[in-house]
Formats: C-alpha cells, structure tokens, sequence
C-alpha cells in the first residue's frame, strides 16, 4: 500500500494519517497538508486550510516559540528586513 501512496496510484485515506504519520516517524501535520491536497485537491485542501488554519509542524511550532520568546511575546509584525533575514538562513 505505501508504495501505491508514493507511485500516486492509491491516496492516503484521511483518517490514516495519524497511524501512517507514526509507522514512518514523520510529524503529523506535515503529512495531513500532504494527504489533504492529494485527497481533496488543491483548491479543497485550500478551503479546509482559510477554515480551520493551518497545520503547524512540531518544527514550525519550535520556530514560532523562539520567536516568542525573543520577542517577549511582543506579537511582533512581520518585516521586510525579518523576511530578509528568514530567507538568508535558506539561503535564498
């Protein structure tokens, strides 16, 4: 079945993801923007994300508590200089 999922041949159902998440040790929220876009298309998988937000990664969530903490839960806005910045760390 994994490799029908990988080949495109079979999608991911949605209420497999978390046990699918688990047995391949990846975070849960990445592989459910992965499923939901495949399973439901992009302009659905879209609809669901304006809906019930995004699903943030235990990685994006380390980022998001950094910067909290180095803005002392400021709630700072987003710059073009920290755009700059984020975009430097990936080298683009």
């Amino acid at each position: 079945m994994i490799t029908m999922i990988k080949q495109g041949t079979s999608k991911l159902a949605l209420d497999r993801v978390p046990s699918m998440a688990r047995a391949l040790e990846c975070d849960p929220a990445y592989l459910m923007r992965l499923a939901l876009d495949q399973q439901e298309g992009e302009t659905a998988a879209q609809a669901i994300v304006e809906i019930f937000g995004t699903p943030v990664t235990a990685n994006e969530l380390g980022w998001l508590q950094e910067i909290r903490s180095a803005s002392d839960h400021s709630d700072p806005r987003i710059t073009s200089r920290s755009k700059a910045t984020i975009k430097a760390l990936f080298g683009k």
